[in-house]
């Protein structure tokens, strides 16, 4: 399921998946860019996962050159 949201008034969207093993990844996009997708690392939640994906989201936003 996609979970939209808006920082700083940009639009971005999450999608959470459970993947081999009952581990967790995410995958992100940022208005109209590409989707970017946690292939490293899989996580223990489906909580910890959306949360890692908000929290790099927010970072990529407030990085923005």
């Amino acid at each position: 399921m996609t979970h939209q949201f808006e920082y700083k008034g940009i639009h971005y969207s999450i999608d959470v998946l459970e993947v081999r093993n009952g581990g967790w990844t995410w995958s992100y996009q940022i208005q109209d860019g590409p989707v970017r997708k946690c292939k490293d690392l899989l996580l223990d939640s489906e909580e910890t996962a959306f949360s890692e994906a908000k929290r790099k989201v927010k970072w990529m936003i407030d990085h923005r050159k």
